[in-house]
């Protein structure tokens, strides 16, 4: 599942949904959907990666409610490749009013966040996860202050 962001993708997705599921986080209004379109109604036509929210059409409320976690997903990104993601999550932190935002780099021990110049630190987490001889390593950081606190695991 390393191999590609697809492949990654796609297990994310289940995993994030069984737990969300384990939790009693999804229901008949709080959903988890992939590669959810975004229209003019929305303010964007990105496409991201991963949405945890409650569909507007659900709740007759505006497009920027009810949003809870948008993810971003590259695979071995490059420091170009990564601030063109927080870009875009920044956008969707100013559009639709996303409270999270996670950022994850593929088959990369590189979270890139140190790069990140937004105005939206707090709201941002990103990782690196990488795969070597069967091992898992999770490397995360977000900013604490005004410094990016790094968590391996």
């Amino acid at each position: 599942f390393f191999q590609t962001e697809r492949g990654y993708h796609g297990r994310l997705y289940c995993g994030l949904q069984n737990a969300l599921d384990k939790f009693g986080i999804l229901n008949d209004q709080v959903i988890i959907e992939m590669k959810y379109q975004k229209s003019d109604r929305h303010g964007t036509h990105q496409r991201p990666d991963i949405v945890l929210h409650t569909p507007a059409e659900l709740h007759d409320s505006p497009v920027d409610v009810g949003n809870l976690a948008v993810f971003a997903l590259k695979h071995q990104a490059t420091q170009s490749g990564a601030q063109t993601d927080f870009r875009k999550l920044d956008t969707m932190f100013e559009q639709l009013h996303y409270p999270l935002g996670i950022f994850i780099n593929v088959n990369s021990s590189s979270h890139y966040l140190n790069v990140y110049d937004g105005p939206y630190r707090d709201r941002l987490h990103s990782f690196g996860v990488q795969l070597d001889d069967c091992e898992v390593t999770v490397t995360h950081a977000s900013w604490v202050n005004d410094n990016v606190v790094e968590n391996i695991g």
